[in-house]
């Protein structure tokens, strides 16, 4: 049997979408874009959402829009300032902190939680420097960071949040959607993400001056998108309005074909995200032998969190063993991952990024080094299930 990381999840309904809006003429961002915004806003429970062509989009997009000289000056909030410092995991995925790089920021790493895979609280606080402007929660494998301490520290402190959610898609924490308690929140639609637009991503916020200026710097800094247009251009009467720029941007735009896949997946969300849970539950019974003699652990649902799983991470008892469940697995057709980058601080990259580390990674290190991930997607059968769970228990007999 073959089970492979990811599977297609949409269908004719998608597909016969995408070739109205082909047939239509319009494919470039336009109504659909606009549609799918409204409802995603909708989806999170309010505030405002800036569809783009990926989540690494939305995080360059979210920081850029932080850095910038138009960026709101609040308050209770510290100004970005070149070698600013944004608080991150290490384990996340890389198009998390390369867009703090790239804004002239740097990235503080701190350590994870091996049970949950989410960011250690305390590590973070231990992070915090006068050049501290922000802290980057990552809901890593639809998992929850517990918000209402980050949120209470970046209160205490006048730091921005910037949420990233890419990962963690109709996840919630006590009963809030994640992705509804940043300043800024992010999320994507790639293929193998919980919903798909082929290729996308958003960016969240209830700040409607932060909104306006994430879509000035989606599309080249011109005023073509924004809703105060009219008053906008009317300061400027000596230059066509077609091509008035007020800001630096790039080209982060989305398609009206991948407004059209998320129009339609996005009813299917709730669904999809069930169908995940009783996967998740029925592997949780089925290898419990395992669990309780310690060999592997479930990454286990942070204080008040509901998952939205993204596959189904393990912690096995060591290194060695992750490798032989691994070959194992793989001999079996069923492919597997690492829980993401894992320890970031460890990529090579990181020599050529100036970055801090904000104290030892012990949780980060265990994440890499015995972290496992397979696949947990909706459309995995039954048969495919038991077939997952009757390979990972037959594990002993190889080692």
């Amino acid at each position: 049997m073959n089970v492979p990381l990811n599977a297609q999840t949409f269908g004719d309904e998608e597909i016969q979408r995408a070739i109205a809006v082909l047939r239509s003429g319009q494919v470039t961002m336009g109504a659909q874009c606009k549609a799918f915004e409204a409802a995603f806003a909708d989806y999170l429970g309010g505030g405002e959402a800036i569809f783009v062509n990926s989540g690494s989009s939305a995080n360059l997009l979210a920081f850029s829009a932080l850095a910038n000289h138009a960026a709101p000056a609040r308050p209770d909030k510290r100004r970005f300032f070149p070698g600013a410092e944004v608080i991150v995991p290490a384990v996340t995925w890389s198009t998390t902190i390369w867009p703090i790089v790239q804004c002239g920021a740097v990235p503080v790493l701190v350590d994870s939680d091996p049970r949950t895979l989410q960011m250690d609280i305390s590590a973070m606080r231990l992070a915090l420097t006068d050049k501290t402007v922000a802290v980057c929660p990552v809901h890593v494998l639809g998992n929850t960071v517990p918000m209402e301490e980050v949120l209470a520290f970046a209160a205490d402190n006048r730091l921005w949040v910037i949420e990233d959610t890419c990962e963690a898609l109709g996840s919630s924490y006590r009963n809030r959607r994640a992705g509804a308690f940043g300043d800024i929140a992010t999320f994507s639609f790639f293929f193998s993400h919980h919903i798909t637009t082929i290729e996308g991503g958003m960016v969240a916020t209830r700040d409607a001056e932060i909104a306006e200026l994430l879509r000035c710097l989606r599309a080249h800094g011109w005023t073509r998108d924004l809703k105060r247009r009219p008053e906008i251009e009317a300061e400027y009467p000596a230059i066509d309005p077609s091509f008035l720029f007020i800001n630096t941007g790039f080209n982060l735009r989305p398609t009206e074909i991948n407004a059209a896949f998320g129009l339609v997946q996005l009813r299917k969300l709730d669904g999809f995200n069930e169908r995940r849970s009783v996967i998740v539950a029925a592997w949780k019974r089925r290898l419990q032998p395992l669990i309780a003699e310690g060999a592997l652990q479930p990454m286990q649902p942070a204080s008040g969190a509901d998952p939205a799983w993204f596959g189904f991470p393990v912690l096995c008892r060591d290194r060695a063993f992750r490798e032989d469940l691994k070959r194992l697995l793989h001999s079996r057709g069923i492919e597997t991952r690492p829980i993401i980058c894992g320890n970031m601080a460890r990529q090579p990259a990181f020599a050529h990024v100036p970055h801090r580390v904000a104290g030892p990674l012990p949780g980060a290190d265990k994440i890499m080094d015995c972290g496992l991930l397979w696949a947990a997607h909706p459309m995995l059968t039954d048969a495919e299930v038991d077939y997952v769970a009757d390979t990972v228990l037959s594990v002993e007999a190889k080692v």
